[in-house]
């Protein structure tokens, strides 16, 4: 069921179902909460789950990461949570962290997958380097994120006519304001915050991210206290290459946070 929350005049719509425990899903740049479509659906047999676009701004403002903080926990408050499960992948990931950070009473548990630390001169160099492709050519830009964004191995599955045909079909799905999400991106900053994280923490790298490197999302789980540390072999889209087993593994870590979902499981 989507719904509309209110958070200092902005409108968040999200999608809820299922129930039990709150469970938070935090999108990445460019996407909207359709791209947990069948993640949710599963992780609704054991929660509540709670999947927030970003509000929309207009075309003059920028997008802040304590803003985006705000209206996910609007969500989660509308819905009666008090406290809540937390997963975010890719700027969502970011913004999950500084959610728990900044609430750390709220989190019951956190799980980031493919986050990074702080948006250096390489990371703001790719993300420019998107906003240019972004304004240019939308289907250009969409090839460019499908052959960073999947594993070799993922691409080479598909003849390069169907490559093409999901390029176009990408483009035109982009979220309308990645532009605001590629703008934050440039930004981020989570070095002063990570040590505020008192969730059991779970950190997701991806083995063949070219747009994410590993090693970035290593340094995450090196800085947190206590988290641990999984790696999937996918590229970066990984909900797309490789859903099944990143489910597993939100499953496994679920399960030992969550009572109700232990029981089932075992």
């Amino acid at each position: 069921m989507d719904k509309i929350v209110k958070k200092d005049s902005v409108e968040v719509l999200y999608s809820v179902e299922g129930s039990g425990s709150g469970l938070l899903l935090i999108h990445g740049t460019g996407a909207t909460h359709q791209l947990w479509e069948e993640l949710s659906h599963t992780l609704s047999s054991h929660f509540t789950v709670m999947s927030p676009n970003y509000g929309q701004l207009g075309a003059n403002l920028r997008l802040e990461l304590d803003d985006v903080v705000e209206q996910h926990l609007a969500v989660a408050s509308q819905e009666g949570f008090e406290q809540f499960h937390v997963i975010g992948y890719s700027l969502g990931a970011e913004i999950a962290a500084a959610l728990a950070a900044k609430y750390p009473g709220r989190v019951l548990s956190l799980t980031l997958v493919a986050g990074w630390v702080e948006s250096d001169v390489s990371v703001q160099f790719q993300f420019d380097l998107w906003h240019k492709l972004l304004i240019s050519d939308r289907t250009a830009f969409a090839q460019f994120l499908m052959y960073t964004g999947y594993s070799s191995d993922y691409l080479n599955r598909y003849a390069i006519h169907e490559l093409l045909a999901m390029a176009d079909d990408l483009a035109q799905n982009l979220a309308p304001e990645m532009n605001h999400h590629i703008e934050l991106d440039t930004r981020i900053n989570l070095r002063p915050l990570l040590g505020s994280i008192t969730a059991p923490t779970l950190v997701i790298g991806l083995t063949h991210d070219r747009m994410v490197p590993v090693e970035q999302t290593k340094e995450l789980a090196a800085l947190i206290s206590g988290s641990q540390y999984r790696e999937i072999a996918s590229g970066h889209l990984i909900v797309t290459e490789n859903g099944v087993a990143l489910l597993e593994e939100l499953l496994l870590f679920l399960a030992q946070v969550d009572e109700r979902l232990r029981s089932v499981l075992h």
